[in-house]
């Protein structure tokens, strides 16, 4: 082998490989994954205001949805007794029907 062609070969193994620095891979993945969180957390307040009484509904606030757990803010210890009460009597149930995103329990805390 030639040191021109012995030269040439240390070269492209020894130089940096060029780096995809494009951004485009992770904001499709961005969106992708927002779309899916967007369209279960709209299904899922669908369905809580469908089925949650609109007494109940004014005086609780969903919070978030992580994990498959919904958290529910309610403005007083009465408040939460009665939607625990509704949870107990297949709340969770029909929400699970009805939404298309896994949830798994529903968690109530007063403010």
């Amino acid at each position: 082998m030639s040191a021109a062609a012995e030269l040439e070969r240390l070269r492209k193994w020894r130089s940096r490989k060029d780096r995809n620095t494009s951004i485009t891979s992770a904001i499709q993945s961005m969106r992708k994954g927002l779309r899916k969180g967007n369209r279960q957390s709209t299904s899922l307040l669908e369905a809580w205001d469908e089925l949650v009484p609109s007494h109940l509904a004014a005086q609780a606030t969903v919070v978030s949805i992580r994990g498959g757990v919904l958290e529910v803010v309610t403005d007083g210890a009465a408040v939460a007794y009665k939607l625990n009460r509704l949870i107990r009597g297949g709340l969770l149930r029909e929400l699970q029907n009805k939404t298309k995103g896994t949830l798994k329990k529903i968690r109530v805390r007063t403010a």
